[in-house]
């Protein structure tokens, strides 16, 4: 015969079983992750810094050399814009280790935003420096050996300078500038005007020649605070015969390629720079060492 436990019914086991199932559910306590803030400020720290570096490069480039604004390929620009978009993908990284689901999100997608920015933006400049810098063709039509084009252009004083020779002087650099827009060339005539002193003590001088007026020569070089001769050549007198003419769309005014000459008392060219690239541009020690090679030629 069945014992009186078989005999008990079915229902009433499957009641203990709910039964203990709640108590069970009654137990178990659900608990909200740790915020970590070491983490959360450590995501935000790296977004920051990388976000900042990239802004550091976009912000200094146009006016410090040692962002590469001269050379053929601005590595330490670009070196520094990869870096940022390495310190931003940590960031994310950091942020998506973060437990609390409401920090996670805020925090990671600051940090994507900040990479996606860092990584679109950084394109974009190696893009610009790289392709949107170039010059156009062109063919300087003198070398060193041949005159210099003769010419008569006013300076931002009202001075008129008949001739690249200047008179009294063993040498002169000849800066050919795109115009008072160009933020590089804004730089290179900063540069120029610092090393005008050590170029007078060689027994050498610098001039600069663009398409500006008077009036936005005048405008550059109370800008910039240099006495710098900034000659007005909108007729193209100079650059035109040096092959240094930019032409634009109808209506447009042209604007002259970058280059440098070295021209001697008798007014011959001594030297010649020019570059495919109207940001590269040769740095301030190297235009002294070709004007002193000229004022101060080597005994052999």
């Amino acid at each position: 015969m069945p014992s009186d436990q078989e005999q008990q019914p079915a229902s009433e086991t499957s009641h203990e079983v709910i039964a203990s199932g709640a108590e069970s559910q009654e137990e178990i306590e659900w608990g909200t992750p740790p915020f970590q803030p070491v983490r959360a400020l450590s995501a935000l720290a790296l977004t920051a810094i990388g976000f900042g570096l990239y802004e550091l490069v976009l912000l200094n480039f146009w006016s410090s050399e040692s962002f590469g604004i001269h050379q053929h390929i601005p590595w330490p620009s670009y070196l520094l814009i990869a870096l940022a978009l390495l310190v931003t993908l940590v960031g994310v990284r950091v942020a998506l280790s973060i437990w609390s689901p409401h920090a996670k999100m805020g925090f990671s997608l600051l940090a994507i935003l900040a990479a996606v920015a860092v990584g679109i933006g950084g394109g974009r400049f190696v893009s610009y420096t790289m392709r949107g810098t170039l010059n156009p063709f062109f063919r300087i039509t003198l070398a060193p050996g041949d005159e210099f084009p003769p010419f008569a252009l006013i300076d931002q004083k009202g001075v008129m300078h008949d001739g690249a020779a200047a008179p009294g002087s063993k040498a002169t650099l000849v800066y050919v500038y795109r115009g008072d827009y160009d933020a590089f060339a804004r730089h290179e005539i900063a540069d120029l005007n610092a090393i005008r002193p050590e170029l007078r003590r060689s027994g050498a001088d610098v001039v600069a020649i663009s398409t500006d007026s008077v009036d936005r020569s005048k405008m550059l070089s109370n800008y910039l605070q240099s006495d710098i001769p900034l000659l007005s050549d909108p007729q193209e007198t100079v650059i035109g015969p040096l092959g240094l003419v930019q032409k634009h769309r109808d209506g447009e005014p042209d604007n002259a390629i970058p280059a440098f000459f070295v021209v001697d008392s008798a007014g011959k060219i001594r030297w010649v720079f020019s570059s495919p690239y109207y940001r590269e541009l040769p740095r301030p020690d190297e235009l002294v060492a070709a004007v002193r090679s000229v004022t101060d030629p080597p005994i052999h």
